[in-house]
């Protein structure tokens, strides 16, 4: 939310720098602007007892000493922790987000109780793309379930029984690819997760019949959640009537499917529709379709965004150092398949160390989650010798936190064996790594093995069969080999 709102600044031609060049042209203006920030401050006083510091970052924002529109709010907060500390806050209006950066700060962000730390009151722009009663327009019990809903559906077992699934889509998709030419890796990439989410989650219905129009109607979905959206979730822009045109849309389709599913006596599907079909709350209720669906598009969303980042930036940090990896993940690719058999399963992927090595790493340099809020409901939480007051939105930051010099070494590198050795870096220490964020509601994720937990492991395996990787490490268009694609 943060980055969002920040981008505004970056909107103007020439940088923030413009909006102070022409406060000090006209004067008038300037001095209305200084009583209206004067008024405005006496109104909205801060009155909170020894809460974290403040960090003004307007002064170094005018003068366009962050660079928002390439790295959104990131360099801002890394100026807030090198002049505050791990836990500081930001006015906002008339808001206050306190930020909790590092192992020890994330830790009260991520392992508070939800009656301390509210999600549902910070993620309301997402009701109009997942739907009502879903997620986060549930009560805080319901929501829990629903979790577990998904828990179930995305679990070691759900995915071991997909991992065929997901290499068969994966293995059709890359042999569309030219012999000769360029390929741009985020945009292929996210046309193969999007294609894998489908046929594992979605169902086979929707792969086999309406999945070019439904891709269509999630990128309608994906752009209806804009700046704006954070503020004002129902404002009258293009961008959310695209939204609720493609939230209609696919409603009605996913009806039926939902009806034929249901009339079956015995279903032989196997994907998550049918593991929430199956679900029931613990009073014996079964899931409505409204729940269905947003339930579908909440994983969906999850899954899709977390796998394409991942599996592109992974590919790109091993393009960075083709010369000294690639020979060793093809090596270590041929024994593990020796041991396994000819099938690439989750088991033989789990077996991957050094494949799981790359993704972890990629995961700490550019973890999917940016921003991690929760709104503060009591008057007594603490973190050191503060009192973060009730009502601050607090925000968890992990592409800084794991970026911090204090917790890794040569923190902006991309080392995978800093995972390997013998006595990995920052083994023992809770939450130096937050690839998926933390504590009660990063635990399903991040208890599994990365290689199995996500398509990214298989997509990166069969990727790494191209046999020659010359690409340059900060472009995402990847020039192919001539030779055809072998199976791992």
């Amino acid at each position: 939310m943060l980055s969002l709102l920040l981008d505004v600044a970056a909107t103007v031609p020439g940088g923030a720098g413009v909006v102070l060049t022409t406060l000090k042209a006209h004067p008038f203006l300037l001095l209305f602007t200084v009583v209206l920030l004067v008024l405005y401050f006496k109104v909205f006083r801060d009155t909170a007892v020894n809460p974290p510091p403040t960090f003004n970052f307007i002064p170094g924002l005018l003068k366009g000493e962050f660079d928002m529109k390439n790295q959104g709010a990131m360099g801002l907060i890394r100026a807030g922790l090198k002049a505050k500390g791990d836990c500081y806050r930001i006015r906002l209006g008339h808001r206050f987000v306190t930020m909790m950066l590092g192992p020890e700060a994330s830790q009260v962000a991520y392992e508070a109780k939800d009656t301390e730390l509210n999600q549902a009151e910070v993620y309301t722009f997402t009701i109009p793309v997942f739907g009502k009663g879903v997620v986060y327009d549930s009560p805080p019990r319901q929501i829990v379930q629903q979790f577990k809903f998904v828990s179930k559906g995305l679990s070691g077992d759900a995915m071991r029984s997909h991992s065929a699934k997901i290499l068969q889509e994966t293995e059709m998709f890359f042999k569309t690819w030219p012999q000769k030419g360029s390929i741009c890796l985020k945009k292929a990439l996210s046309e193969l997760t999007c294609l894998t989410a489908s046929r594992c989650l979605l169902g086979r219905e929707i792969r086999e019949s309406v999945h070019v129009r439904f891709a269509e109607l999630y990128e309608h979905l994906n752009d209806g959640m804009t700046a704006i959206s954070f503020a004002w979730p129902g404002a009258p822009t293009k961008a959310h009537r695209l939204r609720d045109k493609a939230r209609i849309e696919v409603v009605r389709i996913f009806k039926p499917i939902i009806a034929a599913r249901r009339a079956q006596a015995v279903s032989t599907e196997d994907d998550f529709l049918q593991v929430l079909l199956d679900s029931r709350y613990r009073d014996g209720t079964a899931l409505t379709d409204e729940e269905i669906i947003g339930l579908l598009l909440a994983a969906l969303f999850a899954g899709q965004h977390t796998s394409s980042i991942t599996s592109t930036w992974t590919g790109l940090n091993i393009f960075s150092k083709r010369k000294e990896l690639v020979p060793r993940l093809l090596e270590e690719q041929r024994k593990v398949m020796e041991k396994h058999g000819s099938e690439l399963t989750m088991d033989a992927l789990a077996d991957m160390e050094l494949l799981h090595a790359c993704l972890k790493e990629t995961l700490r340099l550019y973890p999917p989650l940016i921003l991690l809020m929760r709104k503060v409901k009591v008057n007594n939480l603490r973190y050191k010798d503060f009192t973060i007051p009730q009502g601050d939105i607090i925000c968890a930051v992990p592409p800084v936190s794991m970026r911090m010099e204090s917790v890794w070494k040569n923190p902006n590198e991309f080392i995978p064996d800093r995972h390997l050795h013998e006595e990995p870096e920052n083994k023992d220490r809770n939450y130096a790594f937050q690839g998926f964020g933390g504590g009660r509601h990063g635990a399903w994720v991040s208890a599994l093995p990365i290689c199995k937990s996500r398509p990214s492991g298989v997509i990166c395996c069969v990727l790494l069969t191209l046999s020659s990787w010359v690409s340059s490490p900060r472009s995402t268009t990847t020039p192919l080999s001539s030779a055809p694609l072998c199976r791992a």
